[in-house]
């Protein structure tokens, strides 16, 4: 496990702090695990979860299909 340290501004500090033990609980490690959350959410922007898609789109054409339509009309 490697240490990360950073200098931030002390209203910032103060605001994460508070967030932090409002979501994780007033006790040890919180402000821990909301950096370590906060930073992966960051870190893994981009990604996309495609399973949560699955069968939310009801048409008889499958993803390739609708993909080529949408391309056409951009052309």
């Amino acid at each position: 496990m490697g240490i990360l340290k950073v200098e931030l501004d002390d209203k910032i500090i103060e605001k994460f702090k508070k967030k932090a033990m409002e979501t994780y609980g007033y006790k040890k490690g919180s402000i821990k695990l909301a950096t370590q959350m906060l930073i992966k959410k960051w870190v893994g922007m981009g990604e996309a979860d495609w399973s949560e898609l699955r069968g939310a789109i009801k048409k008889k054409e499958n993803s390739v299909k609708l993909q080529h339509k949408l391309w056409k009309g951009v052309d």
